[in-house]
């Protein structure tokens, strides 16, 4: 019963290195001096000031006087200027220090750019356009005023003109109110911090330290609340900066949260060298301050996982060679300041592991291994969770937010947000926006644009195909597309998230997730199972209704190319991401599995800034209370070379007894029989509420082909003579019949039917095994 349905933020120049130019990299890295990233600020500064005159003229050229953040000043110069103070205090040379202050003396005048026109749209400048209007280099200028004054290369009359530039830049940064352990409160934050160290005795010092403080103790010591790649790097470095500004680097990595995103961001590094993007992000982006993160973490943690990330990135990224770019200057001289060549640089053992836990994290890592051919795939099913509420509501009744999930965050929960193979990127995140607040139907924030389970407590109107007969008619009737009955404006709805398990073996790796609609009455299980050989994901969605009424459920997956397709089955691949042109040596096969009723179609969109496809397979109906319904697929990385017949014939749906309790799937490999099968509804035991356990076998029991047993999970390999079997959560397997397995009876007491104690059988965790089949 199927039918086929037919129907800009600028990237960081540096970020689309070409993906194909470097060779695979050993998990150990050859420890490369910090000296290198001194050189290339030192480059960088001077190519700058040898520039400054054509790179004033193209900032003239496209000076946008309307631009929606008002006053843009010309960047690279603070960022030289920085370098170049930096420089000075290290070598004390004196043109270093003159350099640094003609930046200094002359960066306000650029504001006679701006027409009065403009400044008579923008109530913020009542007092004045302010020489530092972006508290994304603020601290830059005023760190640059902090060295020179306190080495006495300001003269009175300097001091005082930079004092005052300083003071205008911090009265209209505090106009505008961003708090909470978010970026652009941290950004604030450190440029208070600097300003009153560099100016303890200004008039309006004690204003400045008043909200230092106020939005510094908010950032320090708590969890942030965006989950963005971007934003995280962001609020990271931005917090480093305001541990420099305090000198108090140790104990900002001596509290618990800085210790924990340590390893939290080196466990989501990817075979593409960068932490995946997730939420507000672009590929690859903002590698910039990840690198400057995991240099400090290395050098305060002493860790080699934090030194090999911070390796890794540089040695995909930076161009040494070409040191042209002050941002990256300035940034690679705080790495050369806060790291250390003392930590050898070593990936961390760990393999498929939660990064880190189901609580702040909520992030799931399958990988078997950690260079750039390595497979790996992340789940992300971080809901906004009960933490930051104070911070969260605020924003949402302040700016224009209602697409995010608080803040800069996507409707992604249980979504897979990158799967890579070989090189190749499979499976990738929906990316960032079009435009403020967000593109064309939430772009890219709303659930339709990620690989993910999508519900709607309506019915779609499929319509049919000529020669069905949903209708009296036999000829065809257009029907409505999925992306077409699923799009809305894209507003965020609140959900909760749940990890319900997660195992790792040497054969596979379990995950089960869950996502809570506590509006639409409905709860949505994800189970990834990753089978280590022959390298194939089984993924399967458990849709369960809370509430009567009716739905429609969509298994998105998302793609730049479709190379072929046929009944159940799609041939996939990316061959760039916007800018940056991808490895095309391996392609995704998703296989729909042939058994309950299920709609499939393939539809154009748009998607990270450039035109891709939808797969999905569908389904709706009315659902009673506690109903369930599910949807499998099986992801196969494969060489682009072979066939999508090999793998014909080769994956085929569980026969299931009773027919929606289980769904399973069984993939053959070679003289190998692989089973993978779980309980969809993993309530279904309870039986009983007087005595414990609550749970029968009888009452949980579920058939999976051969296997019969009251586990959630069934993974099984079988060649001609020889069952390899694990079952997790059970009380009894059995396999054609004969028991594997049974747990035995224990004593249960203080029922709460007063009855005396008496026997009772528990569940144990899960068993693994093995049994002979002659």
């Amino acid at each position: 019963m199927r039918r086929a349905l037919h129907t800009l933020a600028r990237p960081l120049a540096l970020a689309i290195a070409v993906f194909l130019a470097l060779p695979l990299l050993s998990p150990p890295l050859a420890a490369a001096p910090r000296a290198r990233y001194l050189a290339y600020a030192r480059a960088a500064a001077d190519w700058t000031h040898a520039h400054r005159a054509e790179l004033l003229d193209q900032w003239r050229k496209t000076f946008d006087p309307l631009n929606v953040f008002g006053y843009r000043a010309p960047g690279g110069l603070l960022e030289m200027a920085v370098i170049y103070a930096t420089l000075y205090e290290k070598e004390r040379k004196p043109e270093y220090a003159a350099r640094a202050k003609e930046v200094l003396l002359t960066y306000g005048d650029f504001r006679s750019i701006y027409p009065a026109s403009s400044i008579a749209l923008r109530s913020d400048y009542a007092g004045g356009v302010p020489a530092l209007p972006d508290f994304f280099t603020v601290m830059r200028y005023v760190r640059t005023f902090d060295v020179l004054r306190r080495l006495g290369r300001l003269t009175p009359s300097e001091e005082a003109a930079a004092a005052e530039t300083i003071a205008g830049s911090m009265r209209y940064l505090l106009r505008t109110a961003e708090w909470g352990p978010m970026n652009r409160s941290a950004l604030r934050a450190e440029s208070l911090a600097w300003a009153v160290r560099a100016l303890p005795n200004h008039p309006e010092a004690a204003r400045w330290e008043m909200q230092r403080r106020a939005l510094g103790d908010d950032n320090w010591g708590n969890w942030q609340i965006e989950d963005a790649t971007i934003y995280n790097g962001v609020w990271l470095y931005s917090l480093l900066g305001y541990a420099d500004a305090l000198e108090k680097m140790p104990e900002l990595f001596a509290t618990p949260e800085w210790r924990y995103y340590g390893q939290y961001y080196v466990r989501l590094m990817s075979p593409a060298g960068m932490v995946p993007d997730v939420g507000d992000a672009h590929w690859t982006s903002n590698w910039n301050h990840f690198l400057v993160f995991f240099e400090a973490a290395a050098a305060a943690l002493r860790d080699p996982g934090c030194k090999w990330a911070a390796e890794t990135i540089a040695a995909k990224f930076v161009d040494f060679s070409k040191p042209t770019s002050a941002g990256l200057g300035a940034m690679l001289l705080d790495a050369y300041r806060w790291g250390t060549d003392e930590v050898a640089a070593a990936p961390p053992a760990a393999g498929s592991t939660e990064v880190m836990d189901d609580l702040v994290g909520k992030k799931i890592v399958l990988r078997d291994g950690w260079t750039p051919a390595s497979n790996y795939l992340l789940l992300n099913y971080r809901d906004e969770g009960d933490g930051g509420l104070n911070f969260r509501d605020y924003l949402r009744d302040t700016i224009p937010v209602e697409e995010e999930k608080m803040t800069h965050g996507h409707a992604d929960e249980n979504s897979l947000v990158l799967l890579m193979s070989g090189g190749s990127v499979l499976l990738h995140d929906g990316g960032y926006r079009d435009f403020m607040p967000s593109g064309p139907y939430g772009a890219y924030r709303q659930d339709y644009f990620h690989n993910r389970l999508c519900v709607r407590p309506e019915k779609i109107f499929w319509g049919q195909e000529a020669g069905e007969a949903r209708y009296s008619v036999r000829e065809a009737v257009p029907g409505q597309g999925l992306l077409e009955f699923m799009r809305n404006a894209g507003s965020y709805r609140p959900v909760r998230t749940r990890k319900v398990d997660f195992l790792s073996f040497d054969d596979f790796d379990y995950a089960r997730t869950r996502v809570i609609d506590d509006g639409w009455g409905f709860q949505a299980d994800r189970v990834v199972v990753f089978v280590k050989d022959p390298g194939v994901y089984v993924v399967i969605d458990v849709f369960k209704a809370l509430r009567e009424d009716y739905f429609t459920l969509g298994q998105l997956w998302h793609t730049r190319q479709v190379h072929a397709r046929g009944e159940g089955w799609y041939d996939t691949g990316y061959d760039r991401i916007q800018n940056a042109v991808l490895p095309q040596d391996r392609r995704l096969l998703l296989l729909f599995p042939d058994g309950q009723p299920r709609m499939e179609g393939v539809e154009p969109e748009k998607r990270h800034y450039q035109d891709e496809w939808l797969v999905h397979q569908s389904w709706a109906q009315h659902f009673e209370l506690g109903e369930t319904w599910a949807l499998a697929a099986v992801l196969v990385p494969r060489p682009a070379g072979e066939p999508s017949a090999h793998w014909a014939g080769r994956v085929e749906a569980l026969p299931a007894d009773p027919a929606r309790a289980a769904t399973g799937v069984v993939i053959r490999s070679g003289d190998r029989e692989i089973v993978v099968g779980i309980k969809n509804d993993l309530r279904r035991d309870m039986s009983r509420d007087h005595r414990r356990p609550r749970y029968t076998y009888e009452a949980g029991r579920i058939r999976l082909g051969d296997f019969e047993t009251d586990g959630d999970l069934v993974f099984g390999i079988r060649r001609a003579d020889k069952l390899d079997y694990t079952v997790v959560n059970l009380t009894k397997a059995l396999y054609g019949g004969k028991v594997l397995v049974a747990a035995e009876e224990g004593q249960y007491g203080l029922g709460y039917d007063a009855r005396p104690d008496r026997g009772g059988v528990g569940k144990m965790r899960y068993w693994r095994g093995a049994a002979g089949l002659r």
